[in-house]
């Protein structure tokens, strides 16, 4: 029961070890890097970073790069652009149009002259049977709808190594934060706290399941106690099933141990706010991250605060005003696309009345969660995303 309370909650159970996935934290000394200037912790990071990447790479490969708005899908990128031609690598985006990730992604492979390949979410037609199918390459293990057209990329790009930015910007800083919690349960209640996916109501009967967060403790003066449950639980239980989905020939150059060791040893001064990694990308890189990110709200890397500022504030009006999706957008907005996309809310409404047949969450008014959201009564896409994943799986194989 707490491991189904865990998923009703944050969207992926606790109760799970992935095998393939060991981000190891053992190597950490912050006595190494203590006395070391800015710049050559910089010229370090950006050896390390084309290490990763050369030793990963294999000639007469076809490469496979998802690139978004992001920074670590580009870092990748413009490692691959040292070692082949941007005519030799393969590239996509997803998501909706008139978002950052959506439209930043096209431009930058657009700039870099990849072969490149849009999927714009809005016409992408969500199906049962490759629903079920997508369960089962993540393990059963958590909430769907948050995924590229799986069969179409599998049809397009068969043969090439996929390249993942998986665990960039954890490992560069952007969980850590500047009030950090003084105990194991503290930073229990801050975990769960701040990952709850599902908020516009209770789905879960109690939050009991903290008991199942996984923390192996090491010294919190080399890594806080809130990234340590971050990268030992959301990012290898929740993360890595959904972007290194079983199928592909994958890539994960952040997982280089010399990298990792690191970019965690550094002084957190140079990790608050990814400034360091951030320093790096602009040091190795200069021509790609000339460009638009995601991360500034479509400036460049360089872009000063005072810039950023203004571009936050507008973002955030335009939000309230409903003139734009935000920076935020990834995927759909699924609050609007369930009851206006047929497809979508067809597959929704069937495996939620499906779930409610069940009669396992006998607490929850299943329907009427559907029929208020439907009548627009509330905003509550994040239940039925997380109840329809739930009936999805035990669909394909799930067994609770």
């Amino acid at each position: 029961m707490d491991n189904l309370n865990s998923f009703l909650t944050l969207g992926y159970f606790l109760d799970y070890k992935n095998n393939s996935i060991k981000i190891n934290i053992s190597n950490i000394d912050k006595e190494r890097y203590k006395n070391i200037s800015e710049k050559a912790l910089i010229d370090i990071g950006s050896k390390l970073w084309r290490d990763s990447i050369s030793n990963n790479f294999q000639i007469n490969q076809k490469h496979l790069v998802p690139i978004s708005g992001g920074l670590d899908s580009r870092a990748v990128l413009a490692g691959l652009l040292e070692h082949t031609e941007a005519k030799n690598i393969q590239t996509y985006t997803f998501g909706t149009p008139n978002t950052l990730d959506y439209e930043v992604g096209n431009y930058i492979a657009k700039k870099l002259g990849t072969n490149h390949t849009r999927f714009d979410l809005t016409q992408y037609s969500y199906k049962q049977d490759e629903s079920e199918a997508i369960s089962k390459r993540i393990h059963h293990q958590a909430v769907l709808f948050h995924h590229w057209p799986v069969w179409e990329v599998d049809e397009l790009f068969k043969g090439c190594i996929q390249w993942s930015g998986f665990m960039g910007d954890p490992l560069a800083g952007s969980h850590l934060s500047s009030i950090q919690s003084s105990n194991i349960e503290e930073a229990k209640h801050n975990f769960t706290k701040k990952n709850t996916y599902v908020k516009s109501i209770q789905l879960s009967q109690n939050d009991d399941f903290q008991n199942l967060i996984d923390i192996h403790c090491i010294d919190e003066s080399k890594l806080t106690l809130d990234e340590q449950l971050d990268f030992q639980n959301r990012q290898t239980k929740f993360i890595a099933p959904i972007v290194l989905m079983d199928g592909y020939d994958l890539e994960a150059p952040f997982l280089y141990q010399p990298y990792i060791d690191f970019m965690l040893s550094v002084d957190n001064k140079y990790r608050a706010d990814q400034n360091l990694y951030k320093k790096i990308l602009l040091k190795t890189f200069p021509k790609e991250f000339s460009y638009k990110t995601k991360t500034n709200f479509g400036l460049p890397l360089g872009a000063s605060n005072s810039r950023i500022f203004i571009k936050r504030v507008e973002d955030k009006i335009l939000r309230t005003l409903r003139l734009s999706s935000g920076k935020g957008i990834n995927y759909l907005d699924f609050n609007e696309k369930i009851r206006t996309k047929k497809d979508l809310r067809e597959i929704i409404s069937s495996n939620v009345l499906d779930l409610k047949r069940r009669d396992i969450l006998g607490w929850i008014d299943i329907e009427q969660i559907l029929n208020n959201h439907l009548s627009r009564k509330g905003e509550f896409a994040d239940a039925l995303i997380v109840l329809a994943s739930l009936e999805i799986h035990l669909k394909s194989g799930l067994e609770l």
